[in-house]
């Protein structure tokens, strides 16, 4: 018993190295499938040798005892129906959806019109956030599963910088838009101009500075043709030929020919609406878009009164508190998104908290944009380096303070990025993902197996179907004691061990002949019963039908005493 459970414990622990993705270079859905052959044929070996008690209820018996080839089967069974129904869930979702949209445009064309203008997909990668070429449209309602691709590296320049920075959170902003209308963020219009590169082979954006900290940016070239330019928040200079400004919040990055991505130096001061002091002001606009009077009443009833910035800080505190961090939301009643996050649902991710937070400060006449891009992010120390991961993808709020520096807000909750406001620290041993993993779709980012999960699915469904069918017939083919240690048949054990044993004693002890009557209308037929005819029937009837498993110490010992029984009457 102990063997066995330590068998089972064992089998446990490999199950679950499997599932946590030991050994790697096996698929993930074949890991996973291999895991639960390992907890079933434990658990099959494991009861193999459990002895019922003695006085279970009365049950139904098997023919015969089942043996490590039946429960091999049975796990094979399990296998091919886990495969096939994985194989279900990833190959009939999108014919179904196809169906369902094509009945629905026959039959309910207005809803499915307004089907097609609410409907936003469900997003899987950081890409999401340049969702069309210079617009943003806010959803109505999401459904997003960011992945762990890698989309960013930014490698720090000086080490020491690394220690200031991982004291809290790490924005890297790729965009920000300014202006809102009808539920989308788009950006200013203003005169397209390229900035050049001096001298050095530096482009000037913003005020030099002694904090500035240096940064090297590996980023990949996107789907769109064009590309925006990507750094640590509050950039301030970027090392390339030529910077292409289409609004104050949106840049393009150079055409650099067939390369997959781009790498190149800046420099940036990362500013948040705490680190101000209290003597700074944040910049107001004279004139600016009216917002929703029930988001600019909310804003102004949250805001109270004092300095702008005061203001700014107690929204970004209330939308932390009072509303819920969520990838997943329902909007059930189809209201406009940002009615449904802040006086409906009240739940949603970053976008809507950044959205609620700029029309707010837009109320009370900040200058504000919403920037997009990336938060948080894993530090690997060895190589100085922030990785970014799909997964990471952020939004948040831009302040104009004095001197045209833009300021973080961010009202989004720190459950967000796992309850920790700072960036993650790469594990001990914990290597560097390669930079070609960039250029990955995010399917492939997920193991070599999920990027043709449907065809993986059938084709495992098919093997195991194959094994399963082949154990059945090794299971019929071969012999009884082959097929498990201890299985015994119930008619084996009428012409075995101690019941042969009883049979041939009965014949001589008995002047009938009655083969076909049960062990205990047997021994009543006796003139004088055996002194261990109650332990016989006893032992006899338990196997037989209460479902007690064999023991052979007793068997052998019954044995021992009908024969001694019979040798007696010779």
């Amino acid at each position: 018993m102990i063997v066995r459970l330590l068998g089972l414990m064992i089998a446990g622990a490999v199950a679950y190295l499997m599932l946590r993705g030991w050994p790697g270079w096996l698929p993930d859905l074949l890991r996973a499938c291999l895991a639960v052959l390992a907890l079933v044929l434990a658990l099959g070996w494991w009861t193999s040798g459990k002895q019922s008690a003695k006085h279970d209820l009365p049950t139904a018996q098997a023919a015969r005892k089942p043996g490590w080839l039946d429960f091999l089967s049975i796990g094979l069974g399990l296998l091919v129906v886990e495969c096939a129904f994985l194989w279900i869930l990833s190959a009939a979702p999108e014919p179904l959806e196809q169906f369902a949209i094509t009945m629905e445009e026959q039959f309910r064309p207005e809803a499915a019109e307004r089907r097609a203008k609410l409907a936003t997909g469900t997003q899987v990668s950081g890409n999401w956030l340049w969702q069309e070429e210079g617009r943003r449209v806010l959803p109505n309602r999401t459904d997003l599963k960011p992945g762990p691709k890698p989309e960013v590296f930014v490698r720090l320049v000086n080490a020491e910088d690394a220690e200031e920075m991982l004291k809290r959170q790490v924005y890297v902003r790729s965009f920000a838009m300014s202006r809102f209308e009808k539920g989308v963020w788009s950006g200013d219009e203003g005169d397209v101009k390229t900035l050049r590169a001096d001298g050095d082979g530096w482009i000037r954006i913003g005020d030099s500075s002694e904090q500035e900290i240096l940064h090297e940016v590996f980023v990949g070239k996107g789907d769109k043709g064009r590309d925006v330019f990507t750094a640590l928040q509050g950039a301030r200079a970027v090392r390339l030929p030529s910077l292409r400004v289409v609004s104050e919040g949106i840049s393009y990055l150079p055409e650099v020919g067939e390369v997959d991505g781009y790498e190149y130096l800046a420099s940036s001061v990362s500013l948040r609406l705490s680190d101000l002091p209290v003597s700074a002001r944040a910049a107001e606009m004279s004139d600016f878009t009216a917002v929703d009077g029930r988001i600019e009443r909310l804003g102004q009833r949250i805001a109270g009164e004092g300095a702008l910035l005061d203001k700014l800080r107690r929204i970004e505190a209330y939308l932390k508190e009072n509303y819920v961090y969520s990838l997943r939301t329902e909007n059930k009643q189809d209201l406009d998104p940002m009615e449904n996050f802040l006086f409906e649902e009240k739940r949603g991710h970053c976008e809507f908290f950044a959205t609620a937070a700029a029309l707010m400060a837009k109320g009370l006449g900040a200058e504000v944009r919403v920037a997009y891009g990336w938060a948080g992010g894993q530090f690997f120390d060895a190589n100085n380096t922030f990785v970014f991961r799909a997964r990471d993808a952020h939004a948040w709020v831009e302040v104009k303070a004095e001197n045209n520096v833009w300021i973080v807000m961010d009202p989004t909750p720190p459950i967000a990025f796992g309850g920790n406001e700072k960036p993650n620290l790469a594990d001990a041993g914990e290597t560097l993902p390669d930079l070609d993993e960039i250029f990955e779709d995010e399917e492939s980012a997920f193991g070599s197996d999920r990027g043709n999960l449907p065809q993986v699915a059938l084709i495992l469904t098919a093997t195991f179907g194959v094994a399963m069918f082949v154990v059945f017939l090794l299971r019929t083919k071969l012999p009884e004691a082959m097929a498990g240690a201890t299985a015994v048949s119930i008619e084996g054990r009428r012409d075995a061990g101690y019941i042969s044993a009883w049979r041939r004693a009965f014949k001589k002890r008995s002047a009938s002949s009655s083969q076909g009557t049960t062990l205990r209308c047997q021994i009543r037929e006796l003139e004088s019963a055996p002194m261990f005819a109650d332990e016989l029937l006893e032992y006899h009837y338990a196997v037989r039908y209460e479902q007690r498993l064999p023991d052979r110490k007793v068997e052998r010992e019954l044995e021992r005493q009908i024969r001694l029984w019979e040798e007696t009457r010779e």
